[in-house]
Order: structure tokens, then sequence, then C-alpha cells
């Protein structure tokens, strides 16, 4: 069973989600999200009389394209992508099941809320339209896959003095390397032999163990995990 929130993220929601444009040109996954969000609205109804003419007919009137609230589980990686983001412009590619799409550009907020569920804290993803939708009947050639761990990893770990604690790491795919850094090699050191990480704390503290997996032709995706030494 998956525990972590970013985990099960992306386990429940593999068939469709929010991409966005790289350097590469190709559209990697954004941010796991509990749904995709609305795109367009249906057009405004006016009503067309004419003077002499008892009936009234209606034509079609603006299509709007309102902001897109998504929501989102509130981890420290997801606020992380959040907080490098925020009110810059951003090229989307709302990515469905059957690899037909919908292309927008727009600007990216957030705010935590105080929805909880299963345990999970929640967030709210705002993206302000800056763009018309544009449909794309086929965008498989337009993503770049990404590396998973596809087994729960703990957000938060406690280690006994200079003990150690071990997290062997699933990915998809499986030939996917991982790689793993410490913010504090003072309070905790991190190693990684094949798939296997090990973390070993050093002296009394806190700190933040990053965790990346790394393939050819896929985007990397990083989780981590808070060290507390006693």
């Amino acid at each position: 069973m998956m525990n972590s929130i970013e985990d099960r993220a992306l386990s429940e929601h593999r068939g469709s989600g929010i991409f966005t444009k790289k350097e590469n040109g190709k559209y990697s996954l954004f941010l796991p999200v509990t749904g995709t969000g609305e795109n367009g609205s249906a057009p405004t109804q006016l009503d067309k009389t004419v003077i002499g003419n008892a009936q009234s007919t209606s034509v079609e009137g603006r299509v709007e394209n309102p902001q897109k609230t998504l929501p989102f589980y509130a981890h420290r990686d997801n606020i992380a992508i959040l907080e490098a983001v925020k009110g810059k412009p951003i090229d989307f590619l709302r990515v469905l099941p059957d690899f037909t799409a919908v292309k927008y550009s727009g600007t990216v907020n957030y705010r935590l809320t105080n929805t909880d569920i299963g345990g999970l804290e929640q967030g709210e993803l705002t993206i302000t339209p800056t763009s018309k939708d544009e449909y794309v009947s086929n965008c498989y050639d337009l993503l770049e896959d990404t590396a998973l761990i596809t087994n729960s990893i703990p957000e938060v770990v406690e280690i006994e003095g200079t003990n150690t604690f071990e997290v062997n790491v699933s990915t998809n795919p499986s030939e996917a390397t991982v790689e793993v850094s410490t913010d504090t090699e003072g309070v905790a050191t991190a190693s990684v032999e094949g798939k296997k990480v090990t973390i070993t704390g050093v002296t009394a503290g806190s700190a933040i163990i990053t965790i990346k997996k790394k393939s050819d032709n896929y985007q990397g995706f990083s989780r981590t995990v808070l060290v507390i030494v006693k």
C-alpha cells in the first residue's frame, strides 16, 4: 500500500494530468493533481431581436476562459515546485487518457486549504489563462515521460544518534538511476548503492534528503525526506 502523499497522487492519476513545456520543446509532468480542471466554457447566449419581428432568436456570444482551480496534496515537494513558478508565464498541456489534449498559457498561484482527505492535507492550485485554448488531437509525440518512484517513501524519518535508515527505491522505468543528496551534511548524510538509499545520522538536528530518479529520455522527478536526528 502506498502511504506517501506524492506517491499516492501519482499512482492514482497516471491516466491524465497537467504538463508544462520544457526548454527542449517537450511537455512533462508539472504536478500531481487530483483533477485536471475545466477548459473554456459554454458560449454566452445573446438574444437577437428585430423591430417588427415578434420572434426572438439567440446567437453565440463570447466564450470565456475562466481560471482553473485544481486540488493538490500539500507536500513540501509540490509546494517547492509551485514556489519556483508562481506568477511566471507557463505553457500548459492538459492531457486526457486517449492522448487528446488542450494547450493554453497562464500563470500559477496556490493556497493551502483546511481540507483534509484521508489524513492528507490539501492545497488549491489556481491557473489564470493568458491565451485561448487550443485543441490537440494527438499529443503523444509532445510528451516527455517522467521517471517515477513506484513504492512508498517516508516523508519524515527519525534516527537515534549515528544509526542508519535504509530505503529501497523502486522506479519506473526500472533502469532509472537513483541519486541522493543532503542539505545539511553536519546532521545527516545519504548514500546510494544501486536502488538502496542509506541515511546516516551525524549529530542532533534536522536535514532534508533529496532522492532523484534519472533515466535517458525521461524527465527526472525528485522526492524529499525530512530526517530528524535525536
